[in-house]
């Protein structure tokens, strides 16, 4: 067997290791917040004759976590044996041993947990598998980008900055209304119409409507795992928060608009913007961000609580003044300090339904801070240039991709353990489960496969995985939580 074939027979036992232990974690949370562990008192078997016995769903999860237990340490088994026919870094070999060392340590805890439950161990128990999948983490990354930089002649996701050039300026085309043939009363009032739609159009874009969905799950995922405190959900406050933050979104992408027109005049992305055309005022776009502002503190204050309007507030002001006035031009850490801002609407979910900000609350928004670094450093990759052009100094520019690649996995890692956390914290159970696995496995091979094919349009393809896995989890605790609950 050549050295070649045995690296590639490693890295893809590695990746399969790693998303194992992802899949052992998420597992034994299940079988810790569903109860499953009752239904066998020892170990390895359930009883002394070594029989499964009748198939439930309880009795399935809690043998299917086993069952994952075996192939993962096969699995690890394999990787450190293919691993010593080859030549390591100092890294990966680390994080290799460190795994190879704790796993048997976590099966005996794992053992104790099932003839003696306590907190304690059962807690231990998560924390050692957690810290297992850091150190295979750590040496999946080092062993992807050492074949990256092996195989990497002009990276595919270069683009000379002097040949992207900035989107036609829609402003200076004719208009085609007064381009067509009508003088008359139907066609003054056609146009009348087209220019309304146009007018309207542009203000809706100012509010960044695509961001909306997502923020509005946060906040429903939020109000639902209030519900598990016993905490009733009103309908009309559910309403009047989806509405007071649609409202505060709106107002946030309006004011980002105003500061960053001239910047997006150079940005090929965002040539097209209505300010950019003058399709608006910028004095009009100021007087309706301010009016969204006041008007979504209003439906806060009135129809909510005190503490979610002054967040809401505060989520304004720090996506506004924060991130867009001050983190966003200065520094290469604005999307990592910037965060903060998506995170605020999971807090004020739940600040909506129980009036006090909790545990669960926390773990949400860490979640969110943690997940957006490894969502928005696909999409600054693949407009690396354009964001150079533009002049903001976002990581990827700063770094280059490998790092950037580096931060979107390491992020990614600490987005999948802040799930499984938050599932066992909250007392998620099937659904929520089954999501997490099956979409972050889904979201880790889009990375890892940025490494293989570093192009703009796979980056683009795990900026979209990254959509859909935090939509799928947030969809999936409000299911849990509102509907099945």
């Amino acid at each position: 067997m050549t050295s070649t074939t045995t690296r590639t027979r490693f890295t893809s036992l590695l990746i399969a290791t790693t998303i194992a232990t992802y899949v052992l974690i998420v597992l034994g949370t299940a079988v810790s917040t569903t109860g499953s562990a009752d239904t066998c008192a020892t170990w390895p078997s359930c009883s002394t004759e070594w029989a499964i016995g009748p198939i439930t769903s309880d009795g399935l999860l809690f043998w299917g976590h086993r069952a994952v237990a075996l192939v993962t340490g096969l699995l690890l088994a394999g990787a450190a044996y293919t691993a010593s026919k080859i030549d390591l870094d100092r890294a990966t070999r680390a994080g290799l041993a460190f795994a190879c060392v704790l796993f048997p340590v976590q099966v005996g805890v794992g053992a104790a947990l099932v003839v003696r439950e306590s907190a304690l161990v059962g807690a231990a128990h998560l924390l050692l598998a957690m810290v297992i999948f850091g150190g295979l983490l750590v040496a999946l990354v080092r062993t992807l980008e050492i074949h990256s930089e092996s195989t990497a002649g002009t990276p595919a996701s270069t683009v000379d900055a002097r040949s992207i050039e900035p989107a036609p300026d829609d402003s200076s085309d004719p208009d085609p209304v007064a381009a067509t043939d009508g003088g008359g009363e139907n066609a003054s009032s056609s146009g009348r119409l087209a220019e309304l739609r146009k007018t309207v159009g542009a203000y809706v874009t100012l509010t960044k409507p695509k961001l909306m969905w997502l923020l509005c799950l946060v906040a429903l995922a939020g109000m639902g795992l209030a519900t598990l405190t016993g905490a009733t959900l009103e309908p009309a406050v559910v309403a009047a928060t989806l509405l007071g933050g649609v409202l505060a979104i709106g107002a946030s992408g309006t004011f980002n608009h105003v500061h960053e027109r001239d910047r997006d005049r150079k940005m090929q992305r965002t040539s097209d913007r209505p300010l950019v055309h003058d399709r608006v005022p910028v004095a009009n776009a100021i007087c309706f961000g301010v009016v969204l502002t006041v008007t979504s503190a209003l439906v806060m204050l009135v129809w909510v609580n005190l503490l979610a309007t002054l967040l809401t507030l505060a989520a304004i002001g720090y996506y506004v003044v924060l991130y867009t006035v001050l983190l966003k031009p200065n520094t290469a850490w604005n999307t990592v300090l910037g965060g903060g801002a998506g995170a605020l609407p999971a807090l004020i979910g739940w600040v909506a339904v129980t009036g006090s900000v909790d545990l669960p609350a926390l773990v949400l928004a860490a979640v969110i801070f943690l997940w957006t670094p490894a969502h928005f450093y696909s999409l600054a990759i693949a407009y690396r240039e354009d964001y150079a052009k533009g002049g903001f100094p976002m990581f990827p520019v700063v770094a280059g991709d490998l790092v950037a690649r580096r931060h979107i996995m390491l992020y990614l890692g600490a987005t999948l353990l802040a799930v499984s956390l938050l599932g066992w914290i909250a007392g998620l159970g099937w659904l929520y489960a089954l999501t997490s696995i099956a979409l972050g496995t889904v979201f880790l091979r889009s990375v890892v496969r940025q490494y293989h094919d570093p192009t703009k349009e796979v980056a683009l393809r795990s900026f979209y995985v990254s959509n859909y896995y935090l939509g799928a989890i947030l969809i999936a605790i409000i299911v849990e939580t509102l509907l099945l609950a």
